[in-house]
């Protein structure tokens, strides 16, 4: 017996050099931000909730220095845990310029979700935020930044299914914007930090990421396994994200990003989660906005504003429609062969469970999808012959 006690432990000390051996090229790999990097992330998190506070360039200067100097992907970096949730980094390039990116993304006539329709499926301002009613425009600040400028305000995002649970939640975001010059360069920062708690999750399944194609079923819980049951929700959330235009037609995006949920208090969400969903966000948005098939601004806009002021009748024809191509994929989806879902979608039920906030944005969607070359479940005329590639210019 004793000979056996120690060979098991010879065995266990074995095993466990191996896997310390095989987790140490991952330890070496991971890399933590710079102690002041993370001091401006934290400052900025917390000017974030505080309207009208001064904006003092010196309290962000480690942070740009940083992003501007950062490589690669940055998905070795580590962000220290911030509302007791992990966080993660991401780095892209985009062949756009900072001036006709926020046209699509910081302008309160082209809703959010239409430019992420991967990571969100509705995102509004709430009155009184300042891109309401002191600056709707605030690109226009670009170019004559002798000091930078800021603007706060409120939004709600309900969010697109994740890979790892399936489910959708409605939740407020403080924002501040901040426009700057650093080295030369337009500089937007964005930071977002969740108000409360979310909405109790709901089910949802992803029908097809490619397409952005999603089935929300109304039904509370998750839709994953022996969880399923569980009451989740977005306990806390931030953001800050820096844009470096690096060029009339090139900007450098860095996201840092934190999440926590789960149910009954634990907090489920790893690092891992949080790069998946931040690649999906990341993946298609610079799709969009380098696509040449991308409507101007002001078109988008203009469309976006027919859409949304559809008469209920034309509105139910193309729900109805929309409702039906659903239906047609969610028999084909293993995912969706569960009897509370079918009693959903079937004979076209779909289209009854959703408000119209809900239809204009699934229809707003498939709008963008038919203008990118993608096959849109529901039909849109053709765009007007006159339309060009206006949008390319910065």
């Amino acid at each position: 017996m004793p000979c056996r006690v120690s060979l098991l432990n010879t065995s266990s000390k074995i095993i466990a050099g191996l896997l310390l051996a095989l987790l140490l090229p991952c330890f070496a790999l991971a890399e933590a931000l710079p102690q002041p990097v993370e001091q401006e992330l934290g400052g900025l998190l917390t000017l974030s909730q505080k309207r009208g506070a001064a904006i003092n360039p010196q309290e962000y200067d480690a942070l740009l220095s940083y992003v501007m100097q950062a490589k690669g992907d940055g998905r070795d970096l580590v962000p220290a845990r911030r509302l007791e949730a992990n966080g993660t980094v991401l780095r892209v390039s985009m062949k756009t310029g900072l001036a006709r990116l926020m046209r699509y993304c910081y302008n309160p006539a082209i809703p959010n979700y239409l430019l992420f329709p991967s990571v969100l499926r509705l995102s509004g301002w709430y009155q009184g935020s300042d891109i309401l009613t002191k600056d709707t425009k605030p690109w226009t600040h670009l170019g004559k930044l002798d000091k930078p400028e800021a603007l706060w305000g409120q939004e709600y995002e309900v969010n697109a299914p994740d890979s790892f649970g399936g489910g959708y939640y409605r939740y407020d975001l403080h924002r501040l914007l901040i426009l700057t010059k650093y080295n030369g360069k337009n500089v937007l920062i964005s930071v977002s930090k969740q108000k409360d708690k979310s909405t109790v999750g709901k089910k949802a399944v992803i029908l097809d990421e490619g397409d952005w194609s999603y089935f929300y079923s109304g039904i509370n819980g998750l839709n994953k396994g022996l969880i399923g049951w569980a009451d989740t929700y977005l306990y806390d959330s931030a953001s800050v994200q820096v844009f470096v235009e690096e060029n009339a037609h090139q900007t450098t995006f860095m996201l840092f990003k934190w999440l926590r949920a789960g149910w009954a208090g634990m907090n489920m969400v790893q690092k891992v989660h949080i790069n998946d969903g931040a690649t999906r966000y990341a993946n298609a948005f610079k799709k969009i906005v380098e696509s040449d098939r991308l409507p101007d601004p002001d078109e988008l806009a203009q469309r976006v504003h027919e859409l949304a002021s559809m008469s209920e009748a034309d509105l139910d024809r193309k729900i109805n429609a929309y409702a039906i191509a659903i239906e047609n994929i969610a028999k084909t989806s293993p995912a969706m062969n569960k009897s509370e879902f079918k009693k959903v979608v079937e004979n076209g039920k779909y289209a009854s469970i959703m408000n119209r906030e809900e239809r204009v944005g699934a229809i707003l969607v498939e709008y963008l999808k038919s203008r990118l070359g993608k096959r849109p479940l529901v039909d849109f005329p053709a765009p007007p012959a006159a339309t060009t590639a206006r949008h390319k210019a910065s």
